[in-house]
């Protein structure tokens, strides 16, 4: 089998660029209050403001920082070679052997909407668990419409047409 390199789009890595320093800049016009809801704390609708902002710098640093580091390790999301497969992780890419691969989870299309809509999810033992947006262990994922050329259902059946080849 040739190996197949599937890498991000350029556009995706800018939108979230965009989405990032929109979310600082937010929190950036936005901390002064929450100092000041700290420091002059009277009402509960202060707690509710400090509560928001801190649910706001947790959203913009995991979500969209966590994507924007997926696209560092050379822009690639997934390479499929004959015996393994190489998947975009934060630390760069990790190699899974292909008896480690347990599958992939049934694509949610984008336009369905919910949580996991548009994320492609490779199941995998436990001990090739990559390092999620929120720091803890899960199956390596990645938005499946952020691969040029390809949408979350085209990579699924192409990564499970991957797994069924024989190793000759």
């Amino acid at each position: 089998m040739n190996n197949e390199n599937f890498t991000f789009k350029l556009s995706t890595l800018i939108l979230n660029i965009l989405l990032f320093i929109g979310g600082v800049w937010l929190i950036n016009v936005l901390w002064q209050d929450v100092v000041d809801s700290v420091v002059n704390f009277n009402e509960l609708s202060d707690f509710y403001f400090i509560v928001f902002v801190a649910c706001l710098i947790w959203i913009v640093l995991c979500e969209f920082g966590y994507q924007i580091m997926l696209f560092f390790p050379r822009g690639r999301a997934l390479e499929l070679n004959s015996d393994s497969l190489k998947v975009c992780t934060v630390f760069g890419m990790k190699t899974i052997p292909k008896k480690a691969v347990r599958g992939c989870k049934n694509p949610v299309h984008r336009a369905t909407g919910g949580l996991k809509a548009g994320l492609v999810i490779i199941s995998v033992d436990p001990e090739y668990r990559v390092m999620g947006p929120y720091g803890f262990k899960i199956n390596p994922q990645f938005s499946g419409s952020s691969v040029a050329g390809e949408n979350e259902v085209s990579l699924v059946k192409k990564i499970r047409a991957w797994r069924k080849q024989s190793n000759c």
